[in-house]
């Protein structure tokens, strides 16, 4: 199950990487508009066209980064080594949580992004969350696959055990085999034990059947 949830949550992260990316790629100043407002968003511009250009050109090497990202979660998405999924779950918390840090400390700082900055941080933190539930989902499955502290769970018996505990006696030897144990007996008594091999013997064959070693 936590491999499905990796997947989705893997996937959901890509298509809002692969979108965000795009959209600064070619559409960088609706972009701007769309996460700053117009007003903000023209004062990011540059003061000069060789200034808009740089700004822009940086915007779009950023959007091309998020494209990339997008492509390696969607990657990582099919990957099934759960050890992986822990390790990759708790690396994308951490980075989420300095993204959000590295918002308020620096842009809080810069007037014109300060009224964005939370909204942008409670993203970061909203993306950090739901790595976190699949690590509290993974942990608690993982608790429940363990066996309890007050109770042991017996190892598995082994095939050869398993034939011994199937072959065991299930009555005495005096019980057993009745009819030649008749036939051995009434032959020693009228003609002795050397001549009597042949009924010796299948009483042996017959409790051997019934898991006596004789």
């Amino acid at each position: 199950m936590n491999s499905h949830l990796f997947r989705v949550i893997c996937i959901l992260h890509s298509v809002i990487a692969l979108t965000s990316g795009t959209l600064m790629m070619f559409y960088t100043e609706k972009a701007s508009i769309f996460g700053h407002g117009s007003d903000i968003a023209n004062k990011l511009k540059g003061s000069t066209p060789h200034d808009e250009l740089l700004i822009q050109i940086s915007q779009s090497f950023s959007g091309l980064l998020l494209f990339a990202i997008g492509l390696v979660l969607f990657m990582v998405s099919f990957v099934k080594d759960r050890e992986f999924h822990g390790f990759f779950a708790g690396g994308s918390v951490i980075l989420y949580v300095l993204m959000a840090l590295w918002r308020v400390v620096f842009e809080w700082k810069i007037e014109d992004l300060a009224f964005e900055c939370p909204k942008q941080a409670l993203g970061d933190i909203a993306l950090a969350v739901s790595w976190v539930f699949f690590l509290v989902y993974t942990w608690r499955e993982k608790m429940s696959n363990q066996p309890a502290k007050d109770g042991v769970i017996p190892p598995p018996i082994s095939d050869s055990k398993a034939a011994a505990a199937e072959t065991k006696p299930k009555k005495k030897i005096c019980c057993a085999c009745p009819d030649t144990k008749k036939l051995r007996d009434e032959c020693i008594v009228e003609h002795g034990e050397s001549a009597c091999a042949k009924w010796i013997e299948a009483h042996k064959m017959c409790l051997r059947a019934e898991g006596f070693n004789v």
